[in-house]
């Protein structure tokens, strides 16, 4: 590549150190935690490729900015199972924790199930609006799955904010 003086950056390199240099490029060793990192690295790409691709159709990006534009119970699901469990734990102490955190968690869970349940009737009701006569197939597991994740870690990251226009 030249300056724009019109000038090389330096000598024309010979045809034998081009050639080395070549295959350096192409037969590179690599020690093993080199070749490890090189290959979780493009497993990576390819993981996040293959998901860009799988997650591309109009009726999921509107799921997904339909699970992000709202508020869900099912977001908090995970650590709030984690506090019932702990309070499991404490049946030596209390022994009727254990049973109260059993039904507490039932009760969230039930909950849960609910609040997707009605994400879903809404979410069915805005597809029919804006792509009429698409598929719904898989679109609810998708979303319930999304919609229990704790919002930080949702792939791919939400594009709007709650109580956003979606």
């Amino acid at each position: 590549m030249r300056d724009p003086s019109g000038r090389k950056p330096g000598p024309t390199p010979s045809r034998k150190e081009a050639e080395a240099a070549r295959r350096q490029r192409v037969t590179q060793t690599y020690s093993k935690k080199e070749s490890r990192a090189l290959a979780s690295r493009q497993n990576r790409s390819e993981r996040m490729r293959a998901m860009a691709a799988r997650d591309n159709t109009p009726e999921k990006a509107l799921m997904r900015d339909y699970v992000d534009a709202r508020f869900s119970i099912g977001e908090i699901l995970l650590p709030a199972l984690v506090l019932i469990l702990a309070t499991s734990f404490l049946n030596t102490i209390f022994p009727r924790a254990a049973v109260i955190g059993t039904v507490v968690m039932y009760a969230y869970v039930l909950a849960v199930l609910a609040d997707l349940f009605f994400m879903w009737r809404g979410y069915k009701k805005v597809l029919a609006q804006r792509l009429p006569g698409s598929s719904t197939k898989g679109l609810a597991f998708y979303g319930a799955n999304r919609a229990i994740q704790i919002r930080r870690f949702r792939i791919p990251q939400p594009r709007i904010k709650r109580g956003e226009k979606y």
